[in-house]
């Protein structure tokens, strides 16, 4: 799993990686098509192209008077205390397919421990129990210690 938390991160800070499993990045188009939700197949396969593992699970959402041009994809993947949860809405407007994205990972490891591994992230703040970082390339982390380990928050935007 260490392999997939820093593939995560990697691919957050927009440098290259490992993909996931084909087969689920293939079952979550199909799941949005189910829902008659067409044309955002590249945002979709780029927002869970991670998604890795045995216990991968999926979930959409939508509003009825928008099933047109919005769609939420919620999916989980990973094993205990080493797992990853991403979100994911899509928007599509003006022949755009826009998505916005928050994974979350936790990780057995310390908040600090995770953090020095991190090299493309830069400390800004700590504000209550957060930790916030951001790399170079803009995209914010957020790290929370949680018995013992750290739970890590990614968000990030982007349109196809």
């Amino acid at each position: 799993m260490k392999k997939l938390l820093l593939g995560i991160s990697l691919s957050l800070a927009a440098m290259t990686c490992d993909a996931g499993d084909p087969k689920f990045i293939d079952f979550v188009v199909k799941q949005a098509h189910q829902k008659k939700f067409y044309g955002c197949d590249a945002a979709i396969k780029s927002a869970f192209d991670q998604a890795t593992g045995d216990d991968i699970r999926v979930n959409t959402d939508w509003f009825e008077d928008t099933q047109d041009d919005f769609l939420k994809l919620t999916a989980t993947f990973g094993s205990t205390n080493d797992s990853v949860f991403i979100e994911a809405e899509f928007r599509k407007h003006s022949d755009k397919c826009y998505v916005t994205k928050t994974s979350i990972i936790t990780t057995p490891q310390s908040c600090t421990a995770y953090a020095s591994e991190m090299k493309g992230f830069e400390f800004e703040a700590e504000t209550s129990d957060y930790i916030w970082m951001k790399s170079k390339g803009g995209i914010p982390m957020y790290l929370k210690p949680f018995n013992g380990g750290c739970i890590a928050t990614f968000q990030f935007g982007n349109y196809y």
